[in-house]
C-alpha cells in the first residue's frame, strides 16, 4: 500500500508538470523567460526548450522503471523506457548546465541549478554504469538517487507557490530553490531506500 501511494504520487506530479510547462511552448516570454533578456536570443530559447522538454519526458517516463511488475515481468519494455529516460536526463542537464548562467538572482542560483545540472548528469550516468557491471542493487539505488533529482522540478514548483500565493518577495525564494528541492529530496530519497531495508519496500535487493 505505501509503494502504490508512493508511485501514485510521482505520476500525479508528473502529470502535473505536465501541465504546468506546457505554457513555456507557446510564447517566448511566458514566466520567467520575460523577466531576461537573453530570451531574445534563439540559442538561449532552443536551450530553454530542450531542457524543459526533454526534462518533463524524463519526469513522466521515471516513475514507470520503479513498477516492479513492468521491471520484472516486461524486462524490454523497462530496458527501453529506460534508454529514453537516461537519453532525455542527458539532454536535459547539460541544456540545464547551459541555461543555468543566466539564472536571476546571482551566483547563489547560478551554482545552484548548475550543481544541480551535473549532479544529475553525474547520478543517472552511475546508475547505468552499475548496471552494465552487473550490479543490479546499485543500479536500483542510483536510480532512485537520480529521479530525485528529476523529481526536484516539481518541488521547486512547490515551493514557487509561497511568493506567488503569499506577499513573500519571489526572488529570495527563487535563489533558495536553486538549491533546497533537490537537496530534500536526496535526503528523502536516502530516507526512503534507508527504511525499505528493513520494510522490504522495494527497491534494495540484488535482483531485476
Amino acid at each position: 500500500m505505501v509503494k502504490k501511494a508512493f508511485l501514485g504520487f510521482l505520476f500525479v506530479g508528473a502529470i502535473s508538470m505536465l501541465v504546468m510547462s506546457f505554457h513555456y511552448f507557446q510564447a517566448e516570454d511566458s514566466g520567467i523567460l520575460g523577466n531576461k533578456e537573453v530570451a531574445s536570443k534563439n540559442w538561449y530559447i532552443l536551450s530553454f526548450r530542450i531542457h524543459v522538454l526533454f526534462g518533463l519526458i524524463a519526469i513522466a517516463t521515471g516513475p514507470v522503471q520503479f513498477i516492479k511488475r513492468i521491471r520484472t515481468g516486461y524486462a524490454k519494455v523497462h530496458k527501453r523506457m529506460g534508454f529514453v529516460y537516461f537519453t532525455s536526463v542527458v539532454f536535459s542537464s547539460l541544456s540545464g548546465l547551459i541555461i543555468s548562467r543566466f539564472a536571476m538572482g546571482g551566483m547563489i542560483t547560478v551554482t545552484g541549478f548548475g550543481t544541480l545540472s551535473v549532479l544529475w548528469f553525474f547520478i543517472t550516468s552511475k546508475s547505468i554504469l552499475t548496471l552494465v557491471k552487473g550490479d543490479f542493487l546499485g543500479h536500483k539505488k542510483w536510480s532512485f538517487f537520480g529521479y530525485s533529482l528529476t523529481f526536484s522540478a516539481i518541488t521547486q514548483r512547490i515551493l514557487l507557490l509561497v511568493p506567488l500565493l503569499t506577499d513573500v518577495p519571489f526572488l529570495p525564494i527563487y535563489r533558495l530553490s536553486a538549491w533546497l528541492p533537490w537537496l530534500v529530496n536526496l535526503y528523502i530519497a536516502n530516507a526512503l531506500l534507508t527504511t525499505s531495508t528493513k520494510r522490504n519496500f522495494g527497491f534494495p535487493n540484488n535482483t531485476r
